[in-house]
C-alpha cells in the first residue's frame, strides 16, 4: 500500500501498549495469549508516531507535529514518519481509517 500524506490510520484493536524504561512495545494479543513472538519495540520517536496514530490525524498532520517537537529537517521528518508507519501498517499494527 501507498501510504499518503492525507491518509489517516488507528491501532489494530488487538494491540496491547506498555512502556518500559526508554521504549514503547507492542504486543499483539491473540485471544487470550499474548504474542511474544511478535514483539515490536519502539524508540523515543517511533512512540510518538505510534502515540499520534489515533485514528483522527493525517500523516502529514503528524509529521507537523513531530516538527514542532523536534530539531530536524521537514523532509527528514516526513521520511521518518512515512516509514514508521508503513512498517507499522506491514506488521499488522494499524488499520486503515478513524477511531469512530
Amino acid at each position: 500500500m501507498s501510504i499518503q500524506p492525507a491518509d489517516v490510520f488507528r491501532h489494530a484493536d488487538n494491540i496491547v501498549t506498555r512502556k518500559v524504561m526508554d521504549e514503547t512495545l507492542l504486543v499483539p494479543i491473540s485471544g487470550d495469549l499474548a504474542s511474544m513472538d511478535n514483539l515490536y519495540t519502539l524508540n523515543e520517536t517511533g512512540a510518538f508516531i505510534w502515540l499520534s496514530l489515533d485514528g483522527s490525524r493525517s500523516v502529514a498532520e503528524i509529521a507537523a507535529l513531530m516538527q514542532e517537537r523536534y530539531d530536524a529537517p521537514a523532509a527528514a521528518i516526513e521520511a521518518d514518519v512515512l516509514e514508521t508507519v508503513s512498517s507499522l501498517l506491514e506488521a499488522k499494527l494499524l488499520v486503515v481509517g478513524n477511531a469512530g
